[in-house]
């Protein structure tokens, strides 16, 4: 929201009039400082915005009732901006049994206390879970949040199989657990569930080399890094910028895609700061060399080059988000798909993938469509399926905090409860004490 009121109004305060571009994460990550505004410079800048008069009332007539879901989650910027645009009406949604941001700072349960008292009326709605109507689930993950492992409601679930307890051996076993949990529920929609960004990313590799298909939520920095890099292919083949921005380019998809702490030392070398492999230095020569041979056709045939590249390097890391980036470049690029390549065309291109590489890092997602989906937890608000599977690895972190866990037990209640028929507990040898206890319940 804050986004597209920049983009709305941004040149009346002070950003011009192009369009907002957003530095990603992975980007800073590799160049370090402050080069472009980021995403956490956008409600500070929409919240300076309104405050020139002419665009608040512009704003605000033309919202007459602003609708906050999950306000147990929003922050001091936040709780501000929602004030300032919904001088008439305001409706917040919010459960602090579901408050899974706690490490986002002014995110707390008193924050949200004090929220309850700044309103005119609190009506606390009827308990029913429309995702499931008996009651089970819903029971189950609110009593795993209060820590109650021996509960009815715990045991019930175990009796009617609609809570599955395991622990695989060892890796192998996990991915094989994966297949034939998927197998076994053919026409079912599937939800797989790791804690971590690294877990995920390392998972999805883990899934694809199985030939598991699948689709990955809540990646948009990969999406986005992907449609840059196959624009800044196009803009290498015609001599717009040198081979080695092209690699700087791939050195930030990979850092997006594996969403560490800091880039890998892959990345690293992509981006110049070490030396590549020699068969991956190879690699690169023939795509350099292949997309300069396709400049002399349509500039489809130079898209085929480009969204080819990342799978044709044979790097494991990033190859679904590549693969989903990949038909976003190629329908973006459709009506320019039968022309001559020239200047002109070429930033005819960067223009329109610049401008999706923004939307995708506002988090528009363009893969929720699939059978089975991957995510961290904390990307399943507001997403459901048949079956939940939660997978738990040895060096899983859950900050510093101690039992009773309440912040790790209240994203356990979220993530619990996003199945429709059955949750799957997959637990390591090593468990954290969080979840240690769901081994007792192994049947």
């Amino acid at each position: 929201l804050s986004y597209r009121l920049l983009s709305f109004f941004g040149r009346y305060g002070g950003y011009g009039r192009e369009p907002i571009s957003i530095q990603s994460d992975a980007r800073k990550k590799l160049v370090g400082g402050k080069g472009h505004m980021e995403y956490a410079d956008l409600i500070p800048g929409a919240i300076t915005l309104l405050r020139n008069p002419r665009i608040k009332r512009l704003v605000t007539t033309r919202w007459r009732l602003i609708i906050c879901d999950e306000v147990q989650d929003t922050n001091e910027e936040q709780w501000e901006l929602l004030k300032i645009l919904a001088p008439s009406k305001l409706l917040l949604l919010g459960d602090d049994r579901q408050m899974i941001y706690t490490w986002i700072p002014g995110v707390s349960p008193e924050r949200f206390a004090r929220i309850k008292t700044e309103v005119d009326q609190v009506i606390d709605l009827i308990p029913v879970s429309h995702r499931d109507p008996s009651g089970a689930i819903p029971a189950l993950a609110e009593a795993i949040r209060c820590r109650r492992f021996d509960d009815p409601a715990v045991l019930a679930a175990l009796e009617t199989e609609r809570l599955i307890v395991k622990i695989p051996t060892n890796r192998v076993a996990l991915v094989e657990e994966l297949k034939s949990q998927i197998a076994s529920h053919p026409h079912k929609e599937i939800g797989i569930f790791a804690h971590t960004n690294a877990s995920v990313s390392s998972l999805a590799d883990e899934l694809s080399s199985a030939n598991i298909n699948y689709v990955l939520i809540g990646i948009p920095e990969a999406h986005a890094e992907a449609l840059a890099a196959m624009s800044t292919q196009a803009q290498f083949a015609i001599g717009q910028i040198p081979a080695q921005a092209m690699r700087f380019a791939l050195a930030s998809f990979l850092t997006a895609s594996v969403r560490g702490k800091q880039p890998p030392m892959l990345a690293w070398a992509f981006a110049g700061r070490a030396a590549l492999p020699k068969a991956l230095e190879a690699a690169l020569a023939r795509l350099e060399a292949s997309l300069i041979g396709a400049t002399n056709g349509s500039v489809g045939d130079l898209a085929a080059t480009a969204t080819s590249s990342w799978p044709n390097l044979q790097i494991t890391s990033g190859n679904k988000a590549w693969e989903r980036a990949a038909s976003h470049f190629r329908r973006i690029i459709r009506p320019l798909k039968d022309k001559r390549i020239n200047s002109e065309t070429i930033m005819q291109v960067s223009d329109t993938v610049e401008l999706a590489r923004v939307e995708a890092l506002m988090n528009l997602d363009y893969s929720e469509y699939g059978r089975v989906r991957l995510m961290n937890y904390h990307q399943t608000k507001g997403r459901e399926a048949d079956v939940v599977i939660h997978i738990f690895q040895d060096n899983d972190f859950f900050g510093a905090e101690v039992a009773p866990f309440e912040a790790g037990s209240r994203l356990m209640n979220v993530a619990l409860s996003r199945a429709r028929e059955k949750v799957i507990i997959l637990l390591p040898h090593r468990p954290h004490p969080l979840v240690e206890p769901f081994g007792g319940l192994i049947r």
